[in-house]
């Protein structure tokens, strides 16, 4: 409950002109935890065989076992997100003809597989999450001339057949939709033109659109949304009611991954992780991040804390207790970790790589220890 002083302090702070916040909070600056911590188990399920494969994510070293000698199921996931109880995880269907695009779930009690659900008319696809009856998958229609694009979602049931789709009327080279939130009652998605789009959970239909540079990232927290912009270094903040801006904050380094969570709002970037009131919109932590040759691709709240994925296969975790980076896991064959997501008590990686062994076309749950 908002108290009445509250409430009428965000209420003039929306109905004020945007805001261009500084980053000069005096909040506390926290290195990074040095190393790898011990104890986080991890096993990969392989979408092509089905196969499990188990171990440690403690040392930066290849680790065998996972066959992908058979990808008969998806390849190169791009995400896994958490729906209906399962991970659900999505990958391009190949190139030429239509677009097709493959869902899989996998159920978390026993990282089993279900075989590959054709979803044809979207391309792409680039992020996932569950609002009201629907997974809500965001992609990309076909090319047209010159590689012009237009954002697509498609939201499917828990058997994977698509119920409602989406078509932005924005072309541009490369304007796939790129990032999914659910959040204030809307599903919100973030392509590469320069919108974010607020749709009915219910009917799919158009509600809202924010004009707002290409979109990476994007959390609702309360009555607000925010939009990161790894091109312009930005975080934007706007109401969900309106679709008014209310703040704009620069960090340092490309910010990719948000998440809100423990009442937080999270960004990940290159540098660091901050940390914001989403009520007050002020920075009230800034803490550096383990070394990334690339931004952060994905975040999720997990068990512990915040996780954190990169496009160089490095997972970690922000533990919120201790306020420090307790896990840094890296796969040293230089595969490429994509969307990440969270269900019974692990946190899932897509491995969205392309190098055949050994964990490309495949998902890497991490369980960490108590």
């Amino acid at each position: 409950m908002i108290s009445r002083p509250a409430a009428l302090a965000l209420a003039a702070l929306a109905a004020a002109p945007a805001l261009a916040a500084a980053q000069t909070s005096t909040a506390p600056y926290v290195p990074p935890f040095q190393g790898t911590a011990p104890g986080v188990a991890w096993n990969t399920v392989d979408l092509g065989t089905c196969s499990v494969a188990s171990g440690t994510a403690v040392v930066n070293g290849a680790f065998a076992g996972c066959n992908s000698g058979n990808n008969s199921g998806i390849a190169s996931p791009a995400f896994a997100t958490a729906a209906f109880g399962s991970i659900w995880t999505a990958a391009n269907g190949g190139y030429g003809g239509s677009p097709t695009t493959y869902l899989q779930a996998i159920t978390p009690g026993t990282s089993q597989a279900s075989p590959g659900i054709m979803v044809t008319g979207i391309d792409a696809p680039q992020a996932g999450v569950q609002g009201g009856s629907y997974l809500w998958v965001a992609g990309a229609t076909a090319e047209q001339g010159n590689g012009r694009t237009a954002a697509m979602v498609v939201g499917v049931d828990s058997a994977g057949t698509v119920r409602k789709r989406f078509t932005s009327r924005v072309r541009a080279v490369g304007g796939m939709g790129q990032s999914v939130a659910y959040g204030a009652g809307k599903v919100w998605v973030g392509d590469a033109a320069n919108r974010i789009y607020a749709l009915s959970p219910s009917t799919g239909k158009l509600q809202r659109t924010i004009s707002t540079p290409n979109t990476k990232g994007l959390a609702v927290s309360g009555s607000t949304l925010w939009a990161t912009s790894a091109t312009g270094r930005t975080v934007r903040v706007f109401n969900t009611s309106t679709g008014t801006q209310r703040a704009v904050f620069k960090v340092t380094g490309s910010p990719n991954a948000v998440v809100s969570a423990s009442g937080s709002v999270w960004v990940f970037s290159q540098r660091y992780l901050y940390r914001y009131n989403p009520r007050s919109l002020k920075q009230t932590g800034r803490y550096a991040a383990p070394l990334s040759q690339s931004g952060w691709l994905g975040a999720v709240a997990g068990p512990g804390g915040i996780w954190a994925s990169n496009y160089v296969a490095q997972v970690v975790r922000f533990n919120t207790s201790t306020r420090t980076f307790d896990v840094n896991a890296t796969w040293s064959n230089g595969d490429v970790a994509g969307g990440i997501g969270s269900a019974g008590g692990a946190v899932w990686v897509a491995n969205r790589g392309f190098s055949p062994a050994p964990v490309s076309h495949s998902v890497t749950r991490f369980v960490p220890s108590p």
